[in-house]
């Protein structure tokens, strides 16, 4: 079984061995874990799935900078569409003591923390930028290529979460025998959490304020669309990150005190920072125009239509006709001659017959 070592038990509330850190408190009825994992997989992949299928899908969306929050909507789905499923088929099996199991949804549970604050923090630099800076610096630093930053975010999350998992550096998700290496903790606490999470929160507060105070400066950008997106925007990064941060909250505070911790307390706070990951994307969904937009496209596809053909949003009737103006020129110049050839054939036929009266 999972459980603290009973060599290194100082807390009588730490025996406790009916806690799994894949499958859940075992006191549980098994049905309700299973329901409420595969729900929490289902939701949490469909949302996230259309979350990061709305920069394909809607022209708005499809600024570079944006890049960042796709890639956060895709960690999230690394919680939801691979981490639960497996935990899901641990459960079924009824196999507890696969370690192995265990080490890789740890790595992969810590590596995608880890990139979710990475990403985070590199989209509010760029609202920041957009927002707060000059056109032409914002363009400078669009000028950096973005899939390397992504790749190399991705490749620095997943290579420490790996080291810390496999080289015992981090502390043991599993068997909680050991605290793990103080040094590599503390680094990768301050490199991956702590610095992220000021620059993250002073960006995007510092973003948020300018839009209102560039709003009551500027009559005529307060009646613009573009305001409607930086506020929604804005707004909704700052609303993500901040449950983002409140959700992993329980488990600072038992981190602090990991050794007094019982397994329910250590295993229930990081359950709940990963369960996050199921409606952080539906924020965007419900409380902004363009995703709202994209999301109902989505749906209605994947759900509700038979086949390829439908009628045409609104605003993209007059694009639709204008390409096919440009593909099919000769087949509007023949019917416009018909329609001139017929007129005057009636023309005709009525001075003819006013010609016989």
């Amino acid at each position: 079984m999972y459980g603290v070592n009973r060599n290194n038990i100082t807390d009588p509330n730490t025996n406790n061995y009916t806690f799994s850190p894949v499958t859940f408190n075992d006191e549980w009825p098994k049905v309700w874990r299973l329901v409420i994992m595969v729900t929490m997989a289902t939701l949490g992949t469909t949302l996230n799935g259309f979350f990061v299928a709305s920069f394909f899908v809607e022209r708005p969306l499809r600024r570079a900078g944006l890049v960042y929050l796709a890639c956060i909507g895709l960690t999230d789905m690394l919680i939801t569409a691979v981490i639960l499923p497996v935990a899901s088929v641990v459960l079924l099996s009824g196999d507890w003591d696969n370690v192995r199991v265990c080490n890789v949804i740890q790595c992969l549970g810590m590596s995608a923390v880890y990139c979710y604050s990475l990403f985070f923090m590199f989209t509010a630099i760029e609202e920041y930028l957009r927002v707060c800076c000059s056109k032409k610096v914002y363009r400078m630093v669009n000028r950096c290529n973005v899939a390397i930053t992504t790749i190399a975010a991705f490749v620095l999350s997943f290579s420490l979460g790996s080291v810390g998992v496999y080289l015992n550096l981090d502390y043991d998700y599993c068997e909680r025998l050991h605290y793990g290496n103080i040094y590599y903790r503390a680094i990768s606490v301050v490199m991956l959490h702590l610095v992220p999470c000021f620059f993250t929160i002073y960006c995007l507060c510092a973003a948020y304020l300018s839009v209102r105070r560039r709003a009551a400066s500027q009559p005529s950008y307060r009646r613009s669309f573009e305001y409607g997106q930086d506020k929604s925007i804005a707004a909704l990064n700052l609303t993500t990150y901040a449950t983002f941060f409140f959700a992993w909250i329980p488990y600072l505070i038992i981190s602090f005190n990991l050794g007094s911790a019982s397994n329910d307390q250590y295993y229930n706070s990081i359950w709940f920072g990963h369960g996050r990951a199921v409606l952080a994307t539906s924020l965007y969904s419900i409380l902004d125009r363009s995703f709202r937009r994209a999301f109902s496209h989505l749906f209605n596809y994947c759900c509700c239509k038979n086949n390829l053909s439908g009628p045409l949003a609104p605003r993209h009737r007059r694009e639709y006709c204008t390409r096919v103006r440009l593909l099919q020129p000769n087949m509007f110049i023949a019917r416009s001659a018909q329609i001139r050839l017929a007129g005057r054939a009636r023309a005709a036929s009525l001075i003819r017959e006013t010609q016989h009266l």
